[in-house]
């Protein structure tokens, strides 16, 4: 693998950090993190997918090393997106998109249909989180605002108790996470990108969206039976078939036994499923 640089992008009110790797020839992925984490997300994958493709990952706005103001929208992440691509000279590049992440990677294919060859939602980006049973805007955006860790040892010990015991990166939580002024370590999101990302989540109007979206598309999908309910289980059913309906070129897969975040918990077999997809 080509050694991983670390870059800058000038975008408005500040600039985004992001990373470069494999080989400079190779087909261009452009890889998007969940919400309150940052390019690490993806540490685990990046020495595969190195070997194929030169690998962009990018800390959005608010995350990580990247600019902590705002707005934040998902037309100013579009916006930094397209400013990333300009600078790099990507002309061509397949969106790995995570979580929320994965409704501005829709919003750039369809803004900018030359460049984006294709799209890799990992289990996002295919319903409104508005209408998923038990989301509650307010007190989410309260609880994660206000989380707390003693170190971020301890935050990493933790999400790795909850993804199954999986041997995690070594400080792959190091840029999510900021000391506090009450001494504690929280999210490096600010609390009003929270409130802006999951509003915007939320209420976009995705039916307008998904009938836009010409590029192929492979949507991966977690396991439902890691689901807490029927409820949540049959609302994400619904979901697919909605988006399978809109978006007749999208190609639909599930990770047995994974949780939402793919890359943490099975990250061999998410690299596998993009090769596959890409490939094929």
């Amino acid at each position: 693998m080509k050694v991983e640089q670390v870059k800058h992008v000038e975008v408005e009110a500040g600039r985004l950090e992001y990373s470069v790797s494999g080989h400079a020839d190779a087909p261009a992925l452009l890889l998007l993190h969940a919400i309150r984490n940052t390019r690490h997300l993806f540490t685990s994958l990046l020495p595969e997918l190195a070997k194929h493709y030169r690998v962009v990952a990018v800390d959005l706005r608010g995350h990580g090393n990247s600019t902590d103001r705002g707005p934040f929208t998902f037309e100013r992440i579009v916006d930094d997106l397209a400013c990333l691509l300009e600078q790099e000279g990507l002309s061509q590049v397949t969106i790995v998109a995570a979580s929320f992440s994965a409704v501005p990677a829709q919003m750039l294919a369809v803004r900018e249909p030359q460049r984006i060859a294709s799209l890799v939602l990992l289990d996002g980006g295919y319903y409104s989180l508005g209408a998923m049973p038990g989301f509650e805007h307010d007190p989410t955006v309260e609880r994660l605002s206000s989380t707390r860790f003693q170190t971020v040892e301890e935050a990493e010990r933790q999400f790795a108790k909850r993804y199954g015991g999986r041997k995690l990166p070594a400080g792959w939580m190091s840029t999510e996470l900021v000391r506090k002024e009450d001494g504690g370590f929280g999210y490096r999101l600010p609390r009003e990108a929270f409130d802006s990302y999951f509003h915007q989540y939320a209420t976009y109007d995705l039916d307008e969206l998904f009938r836009q979206l010409t590029c192929p598309v492979l949507l991966l999908l977690a396991d439902e039976n890691h689901l807490p309910d029927e409820a949540q289980r049959s609302f994400f059913r619904e979901a697919v078939a909605k988006y399978r309906s809109a978006v007749p070129q999208a190609q639909v897969r599930t990770i047995a036994n994974s949780l939402h975040l793919l890359m943490v918990t099975h990250p061999d077999e998410t690299v596998n499923e993009i090769n596959l997809f890409l490939y094929r």
